[in-house]
């Protein structure tokens, strides 16, 4: 017999509402996680750059993810929730894959901010990031394999309301563990809150790596490391993007296992914005990653599938014109700019001729300034790559 709206679970509101909420969220975060799947894949380049790769692996984790918040309540073993047709067998498959990825997708964002450290903190490059990608790939793939096969050796999957996941089965003596709740925080969420305090930090310490090499910026007058402070900033915000998917969605299952853990019925309110955010992530991460690109089209005009090596054309022509320009300048004697470079830290001004604001350009562009252009070299590359 074919499930439909008019069974007896589906009359209540919340219930219903439990069933179907996710099909549609779940559905839109499925089509988001595939565009950046076949986004990757479809391009050498982008294959081979360890950012696009770690972004290919939360992907394939979240379209699992979002494939069983489709099918919610569907594998659930007919009779036990709305719209339920399934048995324990599919019932126990959706809970496996949901563990895994639910626990893969969030981890492999240290993964990511472990790789935005590297690059934006330490100055790292592309080559030496590659040396220590498979352990990047190797954090989230156990931890969400380990917990997935543990608690299917446990049989802890049953119906949990709206997907199959671990929850008690008072109908199944053989499969109710009464610690349930234990293997929940130990499986997922304990993990999951762990994250969101990491990735505080990490972004933490992001930020003021910035703020502080914005200050080294601001002593100079010249257009190009007021273009360096953009790139800078750029990233930054990259990267809070990401973890702010997480926030987003995380933060109403917390609220709602928070609830659950002290004992309270959550709201109905609570139960839905749960079940809407949480498979959204999908989407979060695919309006992040084409960020960069709708940002330059509106900034620059810069079509969408302009490639890299275009940008870096460009990038290279504005060197050559700001070097042109300080060469006339010099040849008729004329004063480049206002002479003088602000010195915030000792608070005074020196004057510098147009031979010193040359050779600053030239530090600025190839690293002889020390540790700050290692680093800003790092972020030319970096920049280079989020947009590919």
């Amino acid at each position: 017999m074919p499930v439909s709206l008019s069974d007896p679970k589906c009359q209540i509101t919340k219930l219903r509402l439990m069933a179907i909420t996710p099909k549609f969220t779940g559905i839109v975060s499925l089509i988001s996680s595939t565009f950046i799947i076949q986004h990757v894949l479809r391009d050498r380049r982008r294959r081979k750059l360890t950012y696009h790769r770690l972004l290919l692996g939360m992907s394939i984790s979240d379209f699992f993810g979002s494939l069983m918040c489709f099918l919610s309540t569907w594998p659930i073993p007919r009779g036990e929730a709305c719209l339920a047709a399934g048995t324990t067998a599919t019932c126990t498959a959706q809970g496996f894959f949901n563990q895994t990825a639910a626990l893969t997708t969030p981890t492999y964002n240290i993964s990511l901010a472990i790789y935005y450290i590297l690059v934006i903190v330490k100055g790292w490059k592309e080559d030496r990031v590659f040396k220590i990608e498979k352990y990047l790939h190797a954090l989230p793939i156990l931890a969400g394999l380990g917990t997935g096969f543990a608690g299917l050796g446990l049989k802890l999957y049953n119906g949990a309301g709206w997907i199959c996941w671990i929850a008690p089965a008072p109908n199944n003596p053989e499969r109710d563990n009464p610690n349930y709740g234990i293997f929940r925080l130990a499986f997922l969420y304990a993990d999951a809150w762990a994250i969101i305090i990491f990735l505080a930090i990490c972004m933490c310490i992001i930020y003021y790596h910035v703020l502080k090499q914005e200050r080294k910026l601001d002593r100079y007058r010249v257009s190009f490391a007021q273009k360096k402070r953009k790139q800078s900033k750029k990233i930054r915000n990259q990267a809070f993007l990401y973890v702010g998917c997480v926030y987003i969605t995380w933060i109403f299952g917390s609220v709602f296992r928070f609830m659950e853990f002290a004992g309270q019925t959550p709201p109905t309110f609570i139960v839905i914005l749960f079940v809407t955010f949480f498979p959204l992530q999908g989407f979060f991460n695919l309006t992040v990653y084409m960020f960069p690109r709708i940002l330059r089209y509106f900034e620059e005009g810069v079509p969408l599938t302009q490639s890299f090596e275009r940008r870096r054309s460009s990038f290279l022509s504005l060197v050559t014109s700001a070097r042109n320009s300080i060469s006339k300048r010099r040849s008729s004697q004329a004063p480049f700019g206002d002479g003088n470079v602000d010195n915030a830290e000792d608070g005074f001004a020196h004057e510098v001729d147009e031979n010193n604001m040359d050779n600053m350009i030239e530090e600025i562009t190839t690293g002889k300034e020390g540790k700050l252009d290692g680093e800003k070299d790092s972020i030319d590359e970096l920049e280079g790559i989020v947009e590919a």
